[in-house]
């Protein structure tokens, strides 16, 4: 059996124009995913990383600690979900992210308000009822990010990974290895962390199986203001 390792980014600017740069303590987080990779000795001959900055940059900060091994390849395959078109989709009148901003503004608990709306939002996402409202529909993504893994094993049989992405595609393979709903699915996804580290164990013969979920202690180790959720 061989493993891919599945790093969820570090902490992005929630609240700013840029949401897929890296806040300071994100940068630090994958400095911390680094350190761990280092520790446990993981040699990886494929190191994958997402298209997205935040995806590049948490790559990047564990590089200084844990220098890739092997290739590094970019897959767009695992890059997150369109957030905002699924809010858009659930709310229109937040189509516009400047409204979405000003409302946030008014509530009291702007994460508590943001994460509520989120939950409605990505309900109805994964629903099915709406498909064809959306620019990529829940099972779409799953589709999306379940080939691009069966691609790297395909391709890549019997060789250590590190795929370095966000939530979402976590939670798709998560969901696909245990057979979950999309509830169960999305319950484990509210416990992610940034930076966190899951493990997914496979064969020769396609076989793929779930070994370990938002592994943390490199992260609480280091204190408790690394645990971040977005």
């Amino acid at each position: 059996m061989a493993s891919i390792l599945l790093v969820r980014h570090g902490q992005a600017s929630f609240g700013k124009l840029n949401y897929d740069q890296l806040s300071d303590t994100g940068l630090m987080q994958g400095e911390l995913v680094g350190k761990a990779l280092a520790m446990r000795g993981f040699e990886a001959s494929i190191v994958v990383h997402g298209s997205m900055q935040r995806h590049r940059q948490t790559f990047e900060s564990a590089q200084r600690h844990w220098p890739s091994l092997g290739r590094v390849v970019e897959m767009a395959e695992f890059n997150e979900f369109d957030s905002d078109d699924v809010i858009a989709c659930a709310f229109p009148q937040f189509r516009n992210k400047a409204r979405l901003g000003a409302w946030l503004l008014t509530r009291k608990n702007k994460t508590q308000a943001f994460q509520e709306l989120f939950a409605q939002a990505v309900q109805r996402w994964t629903s099915g009822e709406h498909d064809k409202d959306y620019k990529e529909s829940w099972r779409h993504f799953c589709q999306r990010v379940t080939h691009g893994c069966q691609q790297l094993m395909t391709h890549h049989g019997g060789k250590n990974m590190v795929i370095f992405t966000s939530g979402g595609p976590i939670t798709a393979l998560a969901q696909h290895c245990l057979q979950l709903n999309n509830e169960q699915a999305f319950e484990l996804n509210w416990t992610l962390l940034n930076a966190s580290i899951s493990q997914l164990l496979y064969s020769r013969h396609g076989r793929v199986s779930l070994a370990a979920f938002n592994e943390q202690q490199h992260l609480a180790q280091a204190g408790q203001h690394f645990l971040t959720y977005r």
